[in-house]
């Protein structure tokens, strides 16, 4: 289900309840990219989300950072300036100065990818906790079996509560 989308100066940004994609299906976007495909970030494989918000008179930008993202100049510049490198990284957005909505449109959209990549690392957390626990009733069968002495049991349980 999708949930929101940003016109954006090279490309469209495609924000869902999973994940985040980036569409090149506008002129600008073939201009500045030629001919690619979407390009899909799940939240999870996400490390970090550079931005910077756009103002009436300078762009601002997006950009998705995933382990391996080789690191460009954003160099966005007032007047609405864009340099020819920060209009061609694959993974940035430029969002467009001289527009009311984009900025404001822009923020929402980051603070709510922000939000889902939280929660997912939150549930990450959640699940290993769970395994612990898991893990322990595991040893308090082989205490109760008489496999291992209250010790063992005491010191496996503190082991893995830290």
């Amino acid at each position: 289900m999708e949930v929101k989308e940003l016109k954006c100066t090279n490309g469209l940004l495609k924000v869902y309840e999973d994940k985040v994609v980036i569409s090149r299906k506008t002129a600008m976007a073939f201009v500045s990219q030629g001919l690619k495909g979407d390009k899909t970030f799940f939240y999870s494989d996400l490390s970090s989300v550079e931005y910077k918000k756009p103002s009436l008179v300078a762009n601002g930008y997006i950009k998705f950072i995933t382990a391996g993202t080789r690191e460009t100049k954003q160099n966005i510049g007032i007047l609405g300036t864009t340099t020819k490198k920060a209009l061609e990284d694959d993974n940035t957005l430029i969002l467009r100065a001289f527009n009311k909505e984009v900025p404001k449109k822009s923020e929402e959209l980051y603070e709510y990818i922000l939000s889902r990549m939280s929660e997912l690392k939150n549930k990450t957390v959640i699940t290993s906790n769970i395994s612990k626990a898991e893990e322990i009733m595991k040893f308090k069968e082989l205490l109760d079996q008489g496999i291992i002495t209250q010790e063992e049991f005491e010191k496996k349980k503190q082991d893995l509560l830290n």
